[in-house]
């Protein structure tokens, strides 16, 4: 089986500095970083370290991850990015995970054991709520069904005929994999501290967007 790491960035230059020299580059076949558009040094540090950056083709987070997913061409696709919340050390904890023939494993940051240092009572409020949501409406187990740190199968993403550009897109992609029935597995783990940068997300329009992504998979897709 063959993996590609997809590193997300959006002006990520102290965390680029600090996690990206633990990212071994035999953990993967393929290890790129998807760029939004930094400012701030990012993109020249991540060449600097050797890594190949691309610039992602649409705005939003999905939009990075679709470009990654097209621009890949391995039969896993890993999405991790350099800002505190994932430790490098979870990377070959998810390949290792996948190969037990599971199409999705990701990092739960609120299951039992976990260590959340990040999220504030709100955000974590709101993870649990929409975690709660998917496992009702669609069938999950999920206990972080938002965290974008895991692994799919290519064929698995591609069944999921992904489309969210914004920040619903994880949303999506747990939720299509439960409707398909995907076999999916979640791994206990630790949100640490972000490092530098800015946060990416507002908890009320990111609520709302989720809320409305929700309704319209439930309702539309089939």
């Amino acid at each position: 089986m063959s993996v590609a790491i997809i590193i997300l960035t959006l002006n990520e230059i102290e965390g680029v500095r600090t996690l990206l020299p633990s990212i071994q580059k035999e953990w993967a076949d393929e290890i790129v970083v998807i760029d939004g558009g930094s400012r701030d040094g990012t993109i020249e540090e991540c060449k600097k370290m050797g890594f190949e950056v691309v610039i992602q083709k649409n705005k939003g987070h999905g939009g990075a991850i679709l470009t990654g997913v097209e621009y890949t061409k391995s039969d896993y696709i890993l999405i991790w990015s350099p800002d505190g919340n994932h430790e490098p050390e979870e990377i070959p904890k998810l390949i290792e995970k996948i190969k037990q023939g599971y199409d999705q494993v990701l990092i739960s940051r609120f299951g039992k054991g976990s260590i959340n240092e990040d999220a504030g009572y709100f955000a974590g409020f709101g993870n649990k709520m929409f975690a709660f949501l998917t496992n009702v409406f669609f069938g999950g187990k999920w206990t972080d069904s938002l965290n974008e740190s895991r692994i799919i199968s290519r064929k698995a993403m591609m069944d999921l005929r992904f489309d969210a550009l914004k920040m619903n897109s994880t949303q999506q992609m747990s939720i299509r994999g439960s409707k398909l029935n995907q076999k999916i597995c979640e791994i206990v783990g630790n949100e640490g501290e972000r490092i530098g940068g800015e946060r990416k997300m507002s908890p009320i329009p990111v609520g709302a967007l989720l809320s409305k992504s929700i309704i319209k998979e439930f309702i539309f897709w089939k």
